[in-house]
């Protein structure tokens, strides 16, 4: 069972606990998520539970960048930095105010750049437990 599966169906049983967020949020759509696209529709019905809009941009679902870590870790810094501008670029041209991400691997590498230009960087399991009021 996927995680989002979980969260999708938990948040059925917990329907009466959510307090909407009603926030406009830029998925950081992970480089795995590509062999599991079935996820994103899944994603979507949970944003859509806890009140969260998730904002049609250029660089997300089939179109969606790297974060720049993976080049990073093969020390092409270059690359790495054109990857987190645009990513960030992207998200704070549709006014976002979360940058949610799945992978860990990709807050770590886009986390402190995100809060240093605006956003707040979340896991989407802590965006829906805020959701619940946790």
């Amino acid at each position: 069972l996927h995680q989002f599966d979980y969260i999708n169906q938990r948040l059925d049983d917990l329907a009466d606990r959510i307090k909407p967020i009603n926030a406009r949020i830029a998925y950081q759509r992970p480089c795995w998520n590509r062999l599991v696209p079935q996820t994103d529709t899944v994603l979507d019905e949970i944003l859509a539970k806890i009140g969260a809009e998730r904002v049609p941009r250029t660089f997300d679902r089939e179109n969606a960048l790297c974060c720049g870590g993976v080049p990073r870790a093969h020390q092409r810094d270059e690359l790495a930095d054109e990857l987190v501008d645009k990513n960030i670029d992207d998200m704070l041209s549709v006014n976002a105010a979360y940058c949610v991400f799945n992978c860990p691997f990709c807050m770590a590498t886009l986390g402190q750049e995100v809060v240093e230009r605006g956003l707040m960087p979340i896991l989407v399991s802590d965006l829906v437990q805020t959701a619940l009021g946790e």
